[in-house]
């Protein structure tokens, strides 16, 4: 649970980051709209929780988001 809480952290820093850049930020919404509506269905938990609430309740899913920000250097390789 303690590296789900670390990688929740560093993908919210991580958009909270990359804000003002218009493309990188799209990228991270389509990404948040696919996965993590699923739970977050209103759209009103922050980041952080519906990222973590993806890891315990869909963890395929989780796995699935983190690969694909990987892929488009949206997540800190550290």
């Amino acid at each position: 649970m303690e590296e789900t809480k670390n990688i929740a952290m560093k993908i919210f820093h991580a958009y909270e980051d990359s804000y003002l850049d218009k493309e990188k930020r799209k990228l991270f919404e389509t990404l948040f709209d696919t996965y993590l509506s699923r739970v977050d269905h209103s759209g009103t938990m922050e980041v952080y929780d519906a990222v973590i609430a993806l890891a315990q309740q869909y963890p395929n899913d989780f796995d699935d988001m983190l690969r694909r920000m990987k892929e488009s250097a949206l997540f800190p390789e550290t």
